[in-house]
């Protein structure tokens, strides 16, 4: 019986110390509707990664909240990938990084080189993310490369576009200006 009062005591003391200690952050995210589930369609909420950056550090998408973020999948051997790349890379420059952020996730399943040479010949400024393993692809369901997913300062999926686009067209430029004015 005593045992079992001071595990308990033991056990009231705990909960109190963690819920005094733990203190909710104030961000963006904690506005969304409670009743979002996570998943790869538009509307959800995003799911999170973590995923080996080309500097040989780690990123994650939580890192980017209260950003609207673009997730880009491509590869070296995707021509249409290469073509798109530069009209990421003006998109990029458009916006500030307290607004805006491009997370470019190679799918190329091989040792870092290419990527790396591959973003330097095109003087790409945005993260790469080296997805050798597939598991954030498999993780966002993507098909086809390039598949381009925005995600709203809340963390929803606010559009997936199949293939490849001009960034810097009016629309699309119009399109991120909206996600980034809108009211969190």
């Amino acid at each position: 019986m005593r045992t079992r009062r001071v595990f308990l005591i033991a056990l009231s003391s705990f909960l109190l110390l963690e819920s005094a200690c733990s203190k909710k952050e104030d961000t963006a995210t904690d506005t969304v509707d409670p009743l979002l589930k996570s998943g790869v369609e538009v509307g959800n909420l995003a799911p999170n990664f973590l995923i080996k950056n080309l500097q040989g550090g780690e990123t994650t998408l939580s890192e980017f909240k209260g950003k609207v973020v673009m997730i880009n999948f491509w590869a070296t051997w995707c021509g249409p990938c290469k073509a798109e790349m530069p009209s990421m890379e003006a998109l990029y420059q458009n916006y500030a990084r307290k607004d805006f952020e491009i997370l470019a996730v190679s799918i190329d399943m091989v040792e870092d080189a290419p990527v790396a040479a591959f973003i330097e010949d095109l003087s790409l400024s945005f993260p790469v993310l080296l997805d050798n393993d597939l598991e954030v692809n498999s993780l966002y369901q993507v098909r086809v490369v390039p598949t381009s997913i925005l995600v709203d300062r809340k963390g929803v999926i606010s559009y997936r576009l199949l293939g490849a686009k001009d960034w810097d067209d009016p629309d699309a430029i119009l399109f991120v200006d909206n996600l980034i004015k809108a009211k969190i």
